[in-house]
């Protein structure tokens, strides 16, 4: 009675494939889970009578075969990739396409294991963790580049995203208190407009020479703006724009302790040189310091037909006023540094005319130390830094691998999965590049298991599982009415 066997035979594989069903369906919401399925074979043969080929008139005859079973042929596991969970936690990290993440549990790195799965975490220590410890593997900054010139190390290690990391301070200008030449620095650059009616309107008080005008009547524009020193220590400077006075004004005007100027004539039209201002600067901060240029004179802004023709990048210094050792009381140095009203282009940035006043800092280099606030994931893998300074900074980038057939990779448990020798060795890459799909930050990929088909595959499971009874069932029938022969 092979029927018997066979059917056997049928109720172990259909039971085995209930089993990868049953799996299945209790990981279709495992993060990044891989569902499997089952495919049969039959079993070996007996031959019962050969075939013979056509001889003497008469033709052949097929082979005669009773087949004996079934057996599981293959348990493939679907590497399709699964839906998108949109989580907006940054620490989850999702593949778009192909590749693993590569984690370890090895100090040096060399024991690797590879998952879809990037519920990651951040231990104490800043580690970027996988689930159950294993460290999460790419390419980290090298020590003290974090920055504008951070650049990545060349060997696979772990992660690590810490809250101590830190963006350092950038001076605004030239260290130093000699001579130096930046004068293609633009290290504060200005935008916005001059009133040129500012002062024609000045009250001339005294009734002979010398008269006053206040200083307050012949100011276009007064702002503050911050410079930083190599500490990243704030400096908040004040810039006023005034009129200057015309050389058919007689002598240079004095300035007076009560904010007014001693002038020598009362003719408006002689008082002021009409596309000339002057720019003071002075430090308004508690760290200390004097101001002036590099030459000691003024800063001139000098307009034709309402466009600035010269006064640009002007050397500034900013120097300690303390006994001459050098430093501010924070430690750090004096300073240079340019004010600009054009861009980068060399095109004119601020103008004169008869609206008012609005001339305003629009960029200034330098900045302060900034700490760790917060960091995302792009989908290059790169793990991009915010810090309190407002800066950015690359802090790491993911490191993916993948295989020229992921099928042949073993389960561990856990969302793991190792090499073997079907599935081919590593090939290590980024995401986004070379074949490797790109990392989505803030999102997960779901299980790619299909209710509708598990539930399908289960209907089928099940009645070939109930057919294969009902062969044993017949087939003791059949042994029953041998034995009943005897009666």
């Amino acid at each position: 009675m092979r029927s018997l066997y066979a059917a056997v035979s049928g109720l172990k594989s259909h039971q085995t494939k209930m089993d990868i069903i049953g799996n299945n369906i209790a990981n279709v919401n495992t993060i990044a889970y891989k569902g499997a399925r089952v495919q049969f074979k039959e079993v070996f043969n007996q031959t019962l009578k050969g075939a013979t080929g056509a001889e003497d008139g008469k033709g052949g005859s097929n082979a005669m075969q009773v087949g004996l079973g079934i057996d599981v042929a293959a348990v493939d596991t679907m590497f399709t990739v699964g839906a998108i969970e949109r989580t907006d936690n940054p620490t989850d990290v999702m593949i778009g396409g192909e590749g693993f993440f590569m984690v370890s549990d090895d100090p040096s790195f060399n024991n690797k294991y590879y998952t879809r799965a990037g519920n990651f975490t951040i231990d104490d220590n800043g580690n970027l963790l996988a689930s159950g410890g294993f460290k999460v593997l790419g390419y980290r900054v090298e020590e003290g580049t974090v920055g504008p010139d951070a650049k990545l190390k060349e060997a696979i290690e772990g992660l690590v995203i810490s809250k101590a990391t830190v963006f350092p301070a950038k001076c605004t200008g030239s260290i130093g208190t000699e001579d130096t030449d930046i004068s293609k620095d633009k290290d504060v650059t200005f935008e916005g407009n001059i009133n040129v009616n500012t002062g024609l309107n000045a009250t001339i008080t005294g009734d002979a020479s010398p008269y006053t005008i206040s200083r307050a009547d012949i100011t276009a524009r007064q702002t503050t703006f911050t410079v930083y020193d190599e500490m990243g220590g704030e400096h908040t400077i004040k810039m006023t724009i005034r009129r200057k006075f015309s050389s058919d004004a007689g002598t240079e005007p004095i300035e007076l302790k009560d904010g007014n100027y001693e002038i020598t004539t009362n003719d408006k039209t002689k008082i002021f040189d009409p596309n000339k201002w002057v720019v003071e600067v002075e430090s308004m901060d508690g760290l200390g310091g004097t101001m002036k240029t590099a030459d000691g004179n003024p800063v001139v802004l000098a307009f034709e037909n309402g466009k600035i023709v010269s006064g640009d990048m002007t050397n500034i210094r900013i120097m300690p006023s303390d006994d001459g050792s050098g430093y501010f009381a924070n430690g750090a140095r004096g300073f240079n540094f340019n004010l600009s009203f054009t861009d980068q282009n060399g095109n004119p940035t601020i103008t004169q005319s008869a609206n008012e006043s609005s001339v305003t800092a629009a960029s200034i280099g330098g900045y302060k130390q900034g700490s760790l606030d917060d960091f995302s994931i792009g989908e290059n893998g790169d793990i991009m830094g915010n810090f309190t300074n407002g800066k950015k900074s690359i802090l790491g980038k993911i490191a993916l691998a993948k295989f020229k057939n992921p099928s042949g990779l073993e389960k561990k448990g856990s969302n793991l999965y190792i090499d073997t020798a079907n599935s081919g060795i590593a090939i290590i890459g980024t995401p986004a590049s070379n074949g490797f799909g790109p990392t989505v930050g803030g999102a997960l990929e779901m299980s790619n298991v299909d209710l509708a088909r598990e539930f399908t595959n289960m209907i089928q499971t099940q009645r070939g599982f109930q057919a294969n009874s009902r062969i044993i069932n017949t087939t003791d029938q059949m042994l029953e009415e041998l034995i009943n022969l005897k009666r």
